[in-house]
């Protein structure tokens, strides 16, 4: 088995980590996140109490098709140096199912699905005013 790379950082800085979204220090066999998220934004300030179903929208049920790797995979590689070191990192912010991770990991799936409404004022311009 070969040795591992060890990872080393003086400084980490992140101002925001949210929506399902992790800071991990350390090795991890597997990494599994998911977000939904339904944004409505409106012109005018209005709210019923209940907008919609993450069901009535395709883009949150549909199944997202990962293809199998059938191919065989042969590579060598050679750690040199088995250490990576970082002086400095600064993030302003992960968001919906992102990592930020020092260390190793075996696998990762990560999912965000997102649906975004824009519900806008019909505007009736003045023919008048496009003239001038």
């Amino acid at each position: 088995m070969l040795p591992k790379r060890n990872s080393f950082v003086d400084e980490v800085r992140i101002n925001d980590v949210v929506i399902g979204s992790n800071f991990q220090i350390g090795d991890s066999s597997l990494i599994n996140t998911h977000s939904k998220v339904f944004a409505l934004h409106r012109e005018k300030e209005l709210f019923f109490g209940f907008e919609s179903d993450y069901e009535d929208f395709i883009v949150f049920t549909e199944p997202i098709p990962i293809p199998p790797i059938s191919e065989k995979l042969h590579f060598k590689k050679f750690n040199a140096n088995p250490t990576i070191h970082v002086s400095f990192v600064r993030i302003i912010g992960l968001s919906t199912s992102s990592i930020f991770q020092i260390g190793n990991t075996k696998k990762a799936y990560l999912e965000s699905r997102i649906h975004h409404t824009r519900q806008l004022e019909e505007h009736k311009e003045n023919i008048t005013d496009r003239n001038e």
